[in-house]
């Protein structure tokens, strides 16, 4: 076996917008990986808050970096895949980490098993309260079909073959919020195969445009339905939908969704086995894994 197809080019691309105080430990946690193959795009959307001048501190690190002014995030997705020359493109949110071993992990499973259109791992949940880091694992669904039809696997921890975009294309740029799980629903919907990863291999933070579920997000939820499911199906996944969304407001207005997250997060926690850390330290990447170690992690 040849040196290229034990390490297969790994591109990752992080789209940003005035994501100065969060994107150095994004982009240390990528170069940090010691990955030998490794193609770092920078999709940057005319930042105006210091983003480049932190990115400039690594530019002879990072392959490319484009700054101008983009369609969204989905646009700035569509750029970067574009330019893209790996054989796997994985995409990093500018206030998301990498596992250490997430790269190495990825290549090898590519390497053993090629013939997948999506491979995909999990991801530790990181909600900041009052200074406190909560983290808990998500992914590795018992049935993807179920979890398909209420978002995709949370794409940072997600990586595509370039042969599939070349192959079904790229993201719609219509969507604001949801064009990730759009376009792997479609996939999964049209007989694309999926190679589930039991693996942590990204922290993903809760201040992302997709964590909260805004008058946007339902409708563009809604389009998703109606795109992809008969008029019966959509409308009884659309009402479900529009069920929780007002059950939340009534949480709210009641004062009580706090208490409802807080213990929502520490049972997660529990489940994951992942106890509470100490204090977020935003300005190191490593801190976030301090408190958790690798075996343990793998376990999930």
């Amino acid at each position: 076996m040849s040196c290229l197809e034990i390490n297969p080019k790994i591109t990752i691309i992080t789209a940003c917008l005035n994501a100065a105080g969060t994107i150095e430990q994004t982009i240390r946690s990528v170069l940090d990986q010691g990955y030998p193959n490794l193609e770092y795009i920078i999709v940057d959307g005319g930042s105006s808050d210091g983003t480049l001048d932190v990115v400039e501190k690594y530019r002879e690190r990072i392959s490319t970096v484009v700054s101008e002014p983009d369609n969204g995030i989905y646009d700035a997705f569509n750029k970067g895949i574009k330019l893209a020359t790996g054989d796997l493109i994985g995409i990093l949110n500018a206030d998301d980490l990498y596992a250490p071993w997430t790269l190495k992990t990825v290549s090898k499973v590519y390497a053993e098993q090629p013939n997948y259109d999506v491979y995909f791992g999990k991801v530790v949940y990181v909600n900041v309260k009052n200074g406190k880091r909560i983290l808990y694992a998500l992914g590795h669904p018992g049935n993807l079909t179920y979890r398909m039809d209420q978002m995709s696997p949370q794409h940072p921890s997600i990586f595509v073959p370039k042969k599939t975009y070349d192959k079904c294309g790229r993201y719609d740029t219509r969507y604001r919020i949801v064009g990730d799980w759009d376009y792997f629903l479609g996939l999964f919907l049209n007989g694309a195969r999926f190679y589930s990863i039991n693996t942590v291999f990204t922290a993903f933070s809760a201040s992302g445009i997709s964590s909260h579920m805004s008058r946007r997000h339902l409708i563009e939820n809604k389009w998703v339905y109606c795109k992809y499911f008969n008029k019966l199906e959509a409308f009884g996944k659309n009402a479900k939908m529009y069920m929780r969304y007002y059950v939340k407001q009534l949480m709210i207005l009641m004062k009580i969704y706090d208490k409802y997250v807080a213990l929502r997060d520490s049972r997660a926690a529990a489940y994951s086995n992942v106890e509470f850390s100490g204090e977020y330290c935003s300005a190191d990447a490593a801190s976030v894994w301090s408190d958790l170690r690798e075996d343990r992690l793998r376990q999930y």
